[in-house]
């Protein structure tokens, strides 16, 4: 009996591991801020009125 529930238990860790390995995996790539700046444009680039219009 003692056998019995030491294997339980090693499966019951073996599994909780792989399923926090899994849920900590990265899930893609991270998406960029949405800005009212022109993209790749200066410090002091023009405002994106077209993205505000209704």
């Amino acid at each position: 009996m003692r056998i019995k529930m030491t294997i339980l238990v090693a499966a019951y860790v073996a599994i909780s591991v792989a399923l926090l390995a899994i849920a900590h995996q990265s899930s893609g790539p991270i998406t960029t801020q949405k800005t009212d700046r022109s993209a790749g444009a200066a410090y002091q680039s023009t405002f994106l009125v077209e993205r505000f219009a209704g």
